[in-house]
């Protein structure tokens, strides 16, 4: 799982292995990172997901958060990509969800905020190259003045069972968190994103397909 931040013009990408791995594959990973600009903290993220991945099917669900650490204002893309065994041109049918809250402490005597990054969607899922949807497209900026949490809100899509159809479904499945933080500020989010595909038969087996039909229908007659 690849786990990457941009903070203003700074962009650190970090490859996280899971911790266990279950005996259906299923990984779990359980850890932080953190930025810097020169020697000043500017971020720091903790994570918390399961995740996992084949030829036509990918899923990852937990909960992350990240600190502004730094002294000013700061827009984040915040992105969580697993890599799938896809090949060849497929379709995809997919379901997500995100429930996001931000979070202030004493430090900052709990005074905070967490807004939209221009007309940029909170949360977007995609697969390869494609978007697949976006969660939270306009949303009201959220403010605190004294130490706590303020609850955003929760979307999703999809169903219980992937059911969005795509016409594509690729390598990596990723989410994108994009938001802008105040300085001592917490984002944080319960989310998942799960995709199903399925494999386009070639032109020539569809004709293949086609001329069988065509003279079975001939022999009935």
């Amino acid at each position: 799982m690849t786990i990457m931040v941009s903070a203003g013009s700074l962009a650190k990408s970090n490859t996280v292995q899971p911790g266990t791995t279950s005996a259906g594959g299923v990984g779990t990973y359980i850890g932080s990172l953190s930025g810097t600009n020169g020697s000043s903290s500017i971020w720091n993220c903790n994570y918390n997901f399961s995740a996992a991945s084949s030829a036509l099917s990918a899923t990852e669900s937990g909960s992350v958060s990240l600190t502004n650490s730094s002294s000013a204002s700061l827009a984040f893309a915040l992105t969580i990509s697993i890599p799938t065994q896809a090949s060849g041109p497929m379709t995809g049918l997919f379901n997500g969800s995100v429930s996001a809250a931000l979070i202030t402490a004493a430090g900052t005597g709990g005074v905070g905020s967490m807004g939209q990054v221009g007309f940029s969607p909170l949360w977007v899922a995609t697969t390869g190259t494609t978007q697949v949807n976006a969660l939270f497209t306009n949303w009201a900026t959220a403010t605190r003045s004294t130490p706590g949490v303020t609850f955003i809100g929760s979307q999703s899509f999809g169903g219980s069972q992937p059911s969005f159809a795509v016409a594509d479904f690729g390598s990596p499945l990723a989410i994108t968190f994009n938001f802008i933080l105040s300085a001592g500020a917490t984002a944080s989010f319960s989310t998942a994103f799960a995709g199903v595909g399925t494999p386009v038969p070639a032109p020539g087996a569809i004709a293949v397909l086609a001329m069988a039909g065509l003279g079975a229908r001939r022999r009935r007659r």
